[in-house]
C-alpha cells in the first residue's frame, strides 16, 4: 500500500515553500480542521439527512485525496504545473458531484424522478473519481476490483451466459444504484464513516497530538523492559496501546517503529527481527479494545448489535494474539541471549503517571468505555471523550513541568496548537478512509445487486462439501487474499460479503464468523507477498523485505491458528458462563504456548526435531474442543514441561 497521503509524508518545511504553497497548505489544513469540527458537531447534536451528511463525508475524502496529491507535488516538484492543476480540478469536480447530490436530494428521493444527461454524467463522473481517488491513496487492487465489478454489473448481461449472468440494467438504474440514492457510494459504509469512524479517528489523532505516544512508550518500557528481549516486548506492548486508538497497522508501524526499531538495533537486535516484531505487533491494534479500528464499527452495523458486544468479544482474541507475540519474542530472546533494556534507560513511574501526562490520556479512554457501556451511541461517546480530553488538558497542564518552565499562557497556547494539529491529522487520515469506503461500497453493492455475493458464498459452501474445517480454511485464505494491498477495513468488508455467509450457513454464530474473517483480514497486513506493515517495518529497519517477512511469519506462527481456537471454543469470545470462559481461555493459552515452543524450537534449551513435534502434537490435542482431548493434552503438556525443567538447560545462546 502506498503511503500517499500519510501525515508524515505530506508535511513541508515553511522555509522551502513559496508563499502560495504556504497559503495552500494553510488552507488545506483549515479545510481538514473544519471537516472534523463539523462531524464533531454532528456527533453531539445529530446528523443531517442522509443525502446531505454522506455526500459531505465522501466529497471531502475524494476531493481531499486529489488536493493532497497536488500539495505533495508542489512540495517535491515531482509533477508539472499542469499536472497539479489537473489534480486540483479533479478535487473540485469530486466536491461538485457530491454537492450536486445534496442540491438535488429532494428530486432524487422521488420514485418518479426522470434522470437527464447531466444526472447520468454526474453519476459516471462520481464513480470514475472514486476509483481514481482510491487508487491514489490505497493502491491499485481495490479500485481494479471495483472497476471489474462495475463492468460486470453494467455489461455482464450482454457478455456472460449461464448462472453467473447478472440482470440487465439501464443507465438510469446504474445511476440510481451507485450515485443518486442511499445505496452505493452514499450507502451504509459512508453512513458509518460519517457517523462513527470520523469521531474516533479524531479522538485518536488528538490523543497522539497531545502526548499519548510518549506516555505509551514509557509505560510499555516500565512494564516489559526488565525481561529477556525487553525492547522487543516493549515494541509489542506499545503497539497494542497505540493501535487501540489509531486502528491503522501502517500508522502504528510508522509511529512506534520509528522509536522501537532503532532502539532494538542499537542494542544489537538483528534488523530483520526488529522489523518483524514491529510489523506483527502493530497489526493487531484494530483488534484491541476499547477503541478498535473502523472495521469493528462496520461490523457492528453489519450485525446490528452494540459495539460494546464486539469489544467484549474481541478481548480474548486480542489477548491470545499478543500472548503469541510475547512468547515468540521471549523464546527467541532466551535462545539468542537478547538482554533486557539497560537500567539507565528505564523510565520512572512519574514519567508516565504524572497527572499532566496521564489524566488527559486515560480519562478520555475511560470516558469512552463508560459511555459505551451506559448505552450511549458510539458517536456521542467519542465526542464526550474529546471534550473530556480538551478540558482535562486545560486543567492539568498548568500544573506540569512545561507550564512551570514556559508560563501559563504558553501552556494553553500549546494545548490549542496540539488540538489543531490533531484535527488536521485526523482530516488527512479520513481522506484515505472515505475514499476506501466509497470504493468498497461499489464492490459490495454489485455483489448484492447482482446476487454474485450469494453465488460466491454458495460456491465456497459447495467446495467445502459442507465441512466446517475446509470452509474455515477457504475463508481464511480468501480474507488474506482480499487484504492484499488494501487496508484491513476494505478486506473485512469484502470478506464479510462473500465468506462470512457461508460460515454462518455451516452453523457458526454471526459474530464468530465475522470476527474470524476480520482476524484474518488483519493478518493480511503481515502475510507475503503483499503486506503493508512488513514493507513499512523493513524500510524503518533497513532490512530486506523478505527477511523481515520470514521473521514475521516465524514469530506469528501461533497467531495464525488463534481464530480456529475461538471458533471451537466460544468462551474465548466471552460466550457462555464464567466457567466456560475461564476454561476456553486457559486451554487456548496453553495451546498458543505449545505452538510457540514448537515453532521457536526452544524451551530451556534448544529442542530437537522430535521435541518440537511433541509440543506441536500437544497443541493439536488442545485445539480439539473435547473434554478428553483437554485432559490428555493438558497432561501431555505438563509432562513435556517437567521433562524440559529436569533435562533442559537454563540458557542456550545461539546466533539464530
Amino acid at each position: 500500500m502506498r503511503p500517499a497521503v500519510s501525515g508524515g509524508t505530506m508535511k513541508q518545511s515553511s522555509s522551502e515553500a513559496s508563499p502560495w504553497e504556504r497559503r495552500g497548505a494553510l488552507a488545506l489544513g483549515a479545510l481538514f480542521a473544519a471537516f472534523v469540527a463539523l462531524h464533531f458537531y454532528n456527533a453531539l447534536y445529530g446528523q443531517f439527512e442522509p443525502l446531505v451528511q454522506r455526500p459531505i463525508f465522501i466529497g471531502f475524502g475524494l476531493g481531499g485525496a486529489f488536493f493532497l496529491y497536488a500539495a505533495r507535488a508542489a512540495r517535491t516538484g515531482g509533477r508539472s504545473g499542469l499536472e497539479r492543476a489537473i489534480d486540483i480540478t479533479l478535487g473540485l469536480l469530486a466536491f461538485g458531484v457530491c454537492l450536486y447530490v445534496i442540491l438535488n436530494r429532494d428530486r432524487f428521493s422521488d420514485i418518479m424522478v426522470q434522470y437527464g444527461p447531466l444526472d447520468k454524467a454526474a453519476g459516471l463522473l462520481a464513480v470514475l473519481l472514486t476509483l481514481e481517488a482510491a487508487r491514489r491513496v490505497i493502491g491499485w487492487f481495490l479500485p481494479l476490483l471495483a472497476l471489474i465489478t462495475v463492468l460486470y454489473y453494467y455489461l455482464g448481461y450482454d457478455l456472460i451466459d449461464g448462472g453467473w449472468r447478472p440482470p440487465r440494467v439501464s443507465a438510469r438504474t446504474a445511476v440510481e444504484t451507485f450515485y443518486s440514492s442511499t445505496t452505493g457510494i452514499f450507502g451504509y459504509l459512508a453512513d458509518v464513516g460519517a457517523r462513527v469512524i470520523t469521531i474516533y479517528v479524531l479522538l485518536g489523532a488528538l490523543l497522539l497530538s497531545t502526548g499519548a505516544t510518549d506516555v505509551f512508550m514509557k509505560m510499555a518500557t516500565w512494564i516489559a523492559g526488565r525481561t529477556f528481549g525487553g525492547p522487543a516486548k516493549v515494541c509489542a506492548l506499545s503497539s497494542a496501546l497505540f493501535g487501540t486508538v489509531t486502528g491503522s497497522a501502517v500508522a502504528n508501524v510508522m509511529a512506534t517503529g520509528s522509536i522501537t526499531i532503532p532502539t532494538m538495533k542499537r542494542l544489537r537486535y538483528p534488523p530483520a527481527f526488529a522489523g518483524a516484531v514491529e510489523a506483527v505487533a502493530s497489526s493487531a491494534g484494530q483488534l484491541t479494545p476499547p477503541v478498535m479500528g473502523a472495521g469493528a464499527f462496520i461490523m457492528a452495523e453489519f450485525l446490528n448489535i452494540p459495539y460494546t458486544q464486539i469489544a467484549v468479544a474481541a478481548i480474548g482474541p486480542a489477548f491470545l494474539y499478543y500472548l503469541a507475540i510475547w512468547l515468540g519474542v521471549d523464546l527467541y530472546a532466551r535462545r539468542t541471549g537478547l538482554q533486557p533494556t539497560p537500567k539507565n534507560e528505564m523510565p520512572k513511574l512519574a514519567d508516565f503517571l504524572a497527572p499532566d501526562k496521564a489524566i488527559p490520556l486515560f480519562l478520555p479512554i475511560a470516558t469512552v468505555v463508560y459511555c459505551l457501556f451506559q448505552g450511549y451511541t458510539p458517536g456521542f461517546a467519542g465526542a464526550a471523550s474529546i471534550i473530556v480530553l480538551i478540558l482535562a488538558g486545560a486543567v492539568v497542564r498548568p500544573f506540569g513541568r512545561d507550564a512551570r518552565e514556559q508560563g501559563l499562557q504558553a501552556c494553553w497556547t500549546g494545548l490549542a496548537s496540539d488540538v489543531y494539529k490533531g484535527m488536521v491529522e485526523a482530516g488527512r487520515a479520513l481522506v484515505m478512509i472515505a475514499a476506501l469506503l466509497a470504493c468498497a461500497a461499489i464492490v459490495v453493492k454489485v455483489l448484492t445487486a447482482t446476487g454474485a455475493g450469494v453465488k460466491i458464498s454458495n460456491l465456497l459452501f459447495s467446495v467445502s462439501d459442507q465441512g466446517l474445517i475446509v470452509a474455515l480454511l477457504l475463508a481464511a485464505v480468501l480474507s488474506i487474499v482480499l487484504g492484499m494491498d488494501v487496508p484491513t477495513t476494505a478486506s473485512y468488508v469484502l470478506a464479510a460479503a462473500v465468506a462470512a455467509p457461508s460460515l454462518v450457513r455451516l452453523g457458526l454464530p454471526e459474530l464468530t464468523a465475522h470476527l474470524f474473517v476480520f482476524y484474518y483480514a488483519i493478518l493480511s497486513a503481515i502475510t507475503p507477498p503483499v503486506c503493508a506493515s512488513v514493507y513499512a517495518a523493513a524500510a524503518l529497519a533497513g532490512a530486506s523485505f523478505w527477511k523481515v517477512a520470514g521473521r514475521a511469519l516465524s514469530l506469528a506462527g501461533a497467531v495464525y491458528v488463534v481464530p480456529f481456537l475461538f471458533v471451537f471454543r466460544p468462551g474465548i469470545l466471552a460466550q457462555g458462563g464464567t466457567g466456560q470462559v475461564i476454561l476456553d481461555v486457559g486451554v487456548a493459552s496453553a495451546a498458543v504456548f505449545a505452538v510457540s515452543v514448537g515453532f521457536s524450537g526452544y524451551f530451556r534449551g534448544t529442542l530437537s526435531f522430535t521435541g518440537r513435534g511433541l509440543f506441536l502434537a500437544t497443541a493439536a490435542l488442545l485445539f480439539y474442543a473435547a473434554p478428553m482431548a483437554d485432559v490428555v493434552g493438558g497432561a501431555a503438556l505438563i509432562g513435556l514441561l517437567a521433562w524440559r525443567f529436569l533435562r533442559g538447560e537454563r540458557q542456550t545462546v545461539s546466533t539464530g
